[in-house]
């Protein structure tokens, strides 16, 4: 059996249920840009798993348990590679750790290489028949519908949590509340976490650097929010004292409203969820389509950061490239709303106007006042307005200027 195509959301715990259910023997290749997994199937259950992110292999897993040092890490990996045998074999030969240990952790890798799978929102797979050695090898007995549940319950509980976290970009700071660390009752991986907030990282820069997943490190962060030791700080700053050609704060305010526009109907669209942002940029004004050539809400921010600053140093006329690149965003908002609604109708615009307005309102809250502030704020706000009236939502707008002056520049 040979079995291969994309998927999105949820579609990879289906795939893993039919492997299970037609009790399958060989291996299932999950790619998603550069990263890449790999699951091995004995007769329908889950015996073996690899990664190439390093979070989630069995040395850092260790570490990070304080099982075993960084320097005996460093020591038993350069053994590894010299002799050619599996790390978990020389931890064991070297004392470091026993076989019901490593028994225990080998376990734990696929187990963490399998969550993150279901993590991800889309990729690549392929399946495929084979014969498995598994000589020498500590195999696992996994159950996949047990995994995909408890990925399930991991999924609804960050979502839970991303409302009090809102954005990866986001920065936190040590609050000042209490005198003393030492007093601090933190375990060894709440401590690594805490060590890392330093009121200059974000909370994205802190999960790769801290090597644990996002799961993990959203449930330190609401657990020492809650209980006073760190506090917010800022995201990315909209501020006047930034150059004319510095995007990236306006491009991350845009991304998270395009991203609230994405989640609320990938269900309903699947794949044409994506192929619809691309299908906008037919209809806007000639002059914001160059702008837009190269940029997708579900493209890496640096990389749409690249594209809409090459394209807009290449239009000779713009007195306001911050005003106008605003401008384009809100343009293109509108009309993604306008096809969503023309597609699925006015209830599902609900949802997505509430979740608009809540990007916001942080915007309003939390950000330094300038003036791509406030024509962020307005220009969406005429945006919402016009989407209600259009669509007769029911929803009250918040527009203190004509509705329609957004679209008549």
């Amino acid at each position: 059996m040979n079995l291969q195509g994309d998927f999105e959301g949820l579609t990879l715990a289906s795939i893993l249920q039919l492997l299970c259910n037609d009790q399958k023997t060989g291996v299932l290749t999950v790619t998603c840009d550069e990263e890449e997994s790999k699951v091995f199937f004995e007769q329908g259950t889950i015996i073996y798993a690899s990664a190439s992110l390093k979070e989630a292999r069995l040395g850092y897993l260790m570490r990070n348990d304080g099982v075993i040092s960084a320097q005996q890490l460093q020591k038993c990996l350069a053994l590894a590679k010299e002799e050619k045998i599996s790390l978990g074999k020389i931890l064991v030969e070297k004392g470091y750790i026993s076989l019901d240990t490593l028994k225990k952790y080998n376990t734990k890798q696929v187990e963490t290489i399998l969550y993150n799978l279901l993590f991800w929102k889309q990729g690549r797979f392929e399946y495929k028949d084979a014969k498995l050695n598994l000589k020498g090898m500590i195999v696992t007995q996994l159950n996949p519908m047990k995994l995909i549940l408890e990925a399930s319950r991991r999924i609804d509980e960050l979502s839970v949590l991303k409302e009090f976290i809102p954005s990866d970009n986001l920065v936190f700071q040590m609050s000042g509340k209490v005198q003393n660390k030492e007093e601090i009752k933190l375990n060894a991986n709440e401590w690594r976490i805490l060590s890392l907030v330093d009121g200059t990282r974000t909370v994205s820069q802190i999960i790769k650097q801290s090597t644990y997943d996002e799961f993990a490190v959203y449930k330190i962060f609401f657990s020492m929010i809650s209980s006073g030791l760190i506090e917010q700080k800022e995201e990315v700053q909209l501020d006047d004292a930034q150059g004319d050609n510095d995007y990236f704060a306006v491009l991350t305010v845009f991304n998270d409203i395009l991203q609230a526009i994405k989640k609320n109907i990938v269900d309903e669209l699947g794949d044409r969820s994506s192929s619809l942002f691309e299908e906008i940029k037919a209809e806007l004004k000639i002059e914001f389509k160059e702008v837009f050539k190269g940029y997708h809400p579900d493209n890496h921010i640096n990389s749409n950061l690249q594209a809409v600053t090459t394209a807009l140093n290449t239009i000779e006329i713009v007195e306001e490239p911050k005003d106008f690149l605003i401008s384009g965003f809100a343009d293109y908002s509108f009309k993604v709303l306008r096809k969503v609604g023309n597609i699925l109708g006015s209830h599902p615009l609900i949802k997505i106007l509430n979740d608009i307005e809540k990007v916001l309102g942080y915007v309003k809250k939390y950000q330094a006042g300038s003036k791509e502030k406030s024509k962020i704020v307005n220009d969406m706000q005429n945006v919402v307005e016009a989407i209600n009236l259009e669509f007769k939502t029911g929803k009250k707008g918040n527009s203190k200027g004509g509705i329609f002056s957004l679209f008549s520049r």
